[in-house]
């Protein structure tokens, strides 16, 4: 038997993951070949359903290709490549400002009349154009970007997302994040995770937060949305969700690994913390004579209707002001066949968490079932048997992104299915499945029903 070093096994891993995708791509869309990443179009592959085939291989191929350079290349450089990914960061958010990517959109949109040159988009941005070319070309580095001949720029596959008006746009999510977790992470996290003498390094209060401290002690987050620029930051922050799951999933498909269809034919699903209603909309296609209503803080709430007037949908939603820090309303006590929590639960912790679900379980029914849609954290840890880590690796990174925003944001975290589960039996709550959901990231439902031995 030949010995194969372990890079030479990530090759190998490579190039079967990349057979893998591109027949899951062709089984679903037949002919098609993919997408050449410099053409300025959005890729049909991209809003394929997610098939465990699919996820499997990307993943494997995410894990592979990071530990490869991590294997080969020197420690040092690799090391120092990874802290300068900060000004990825930067260049993207320059160019968002400058709406670089909507310029090229406006004058070139298929790259057919030579792109767009470097003085035309620095001058419309109020740029120096030599300094925009040393970004557009740090960029185009990443595929982001192409410059089709010198100074003369197009969008790629990765630059459309940039554009404002693109149907995958995450130009709403950049600006958002800038705002309330690039700057505050960069510039006080780190100091407050050693902050031994202030008491900063120990705390999970949500006011002892790198937000916090960057913007001002007290400050809660969602108030600081509210409140900022008449409520344009809560608008942006609404928009942001919207795109971040687009981005991520693939509509109604990204809850189809769930068996909706055992909650029964009809009933009342209420999509705790439902912001503008970025699930309720994909969950109300699986349940399609079910009722369902998002709750929220009022501001959210108003966006909410918004949106559903102005996008004329006929699902079946309600809207209801609520806090869920406090006792569902008497109205909801003992009528809901299901509470939904997405992407809520990972902003509080522990603490918060009990207290939460807590309020849920006082109000739920014997058959009420607890469906927690979060993101599963699983340690990176070496596998001898293995090139890879055993969780994969990058596949998992943004897992693990997400865990130091919400610690960066609010004192929290992301969790593993045991953390889960000690929530539930600590709120009232039986721990019965985890199902995964159909998206390349780590993201499930986590299922409960009341335990009928809880007391308060």
């Amino acid at each position: 038997m030949t010995f194969q070093s372990k890079a030479q096994q990530l090759v190998n891993i490579i190039a079967q993951a990349v057979k893998d995708i591109e027949q899951d791509i062709a089984t679903q869309i037949p002919g098609t070949i993919t997408n050449d990443v410099n053409l300025p179009v959005v890729a049909p592959e991209d809003g394929l359903e997610v098939t465990p085939h699919r996820r499997a291989a990307i993943r494997s191929l995410t894990g592979a290709t990071h530990q490869l350079l991590a294997t080969l290349t020197p420690a040092g450089l690799h090391v120092q490549e990874i802290y300068y990914s900060y000004l990825q960061t930067v260049a993207i958010d320059i160019v968002v400002k400058g709406r670089i990517a909507d310029e090229i959109h406006s004058i070139d949109p298929e790259s057919s009349k030579g792109g767009v040159p470097v003085q035309v988009l620095a001058e419309n941005a109020g740029m120096d154009s030599r300094k925009l070319t040393h970004v557009l070309r740090f960029l185009a580095l990443r595929n982001i970007f192409g410059e089709i001949k010198p100074h003369h720029w197009v969008n790629t596959r990765c630059s459309l997302p940039l554009r404002s008006d693109s149907p995958n746009s995450l130009s709403n999510f950049f600006v958002h994040m800038r705002q309330a977790v690039s700057i505050p992470a960069l510039v006080e996290f780190p100091e407050l995770l050693l902050d031994k003498e202030g008491g900063g390094a120990f705390s999970w209060d949500p006011q002892q937060s790198a937000f916090q401290k960057y913007y001002a002690p007290g400050c809660d987050f969602f108030a600081w949305l509210a409140r900022s620029d008449n409520g344009m930051k809560a608008e942006i922050f609404a928009k942001a969700m919207v795109e971040s799951t687009n981005a991520t999933g693939t509509g109604s498909a990204h809850y189809k690994g769930y068996d909706w269809q055992k909650l029964g034919p009809v009933g009342t699903l209420i999509d705790v913390g439902g912001g503008i209603g970025a699930a309720a909309y994909a969950i109300s296609t699986h349940l399609p004579e079910w009722k369902v209503v998002i709750q929220d803080l009022p501001e959210v709430i108003q966006a909410g209707k918004q949106e559903y007037y102005k996008t004329g949908s006929t699902a079946n939603i309600e809207f209801e002001e609520t806090d869920f820090f406090k006792d569902q309303p008497p109205h909801r006590a003992k009528k809901a066949e299901a509470y939904f929590l997405r992407h809520i639960l990972h902003d509080w912790s522990s603490k918060f968490c009990v207290q939460i679900l807590t309020n849920l379980r006082r109000a739920a029914k014997a058959t009420t079932r607890l469906l927690i849609c979060e993101t599963s954290l699983e340690p990176p840890l070496i596998d001898p048997n293995s090139p890879l880590l055993s969780n994969g690796g990058m596949a998992t990174s943004f897992s693990h992104h997400y865990n130091l925003i919400m610690m960066s944001l609010f004192n929290a975290e992301e969790r593993s299915q045991e953390d889960y589960e000690e929530l539930f039996a600590l709120s009232g709550w039986k721990f019965q499945s985890v199902t995964t959901l159909k998206t390349i990231l780590d993201r499930f439902i986590f299922e409960g029903i009341p335990d009928p031995s809880w007391k308060e």
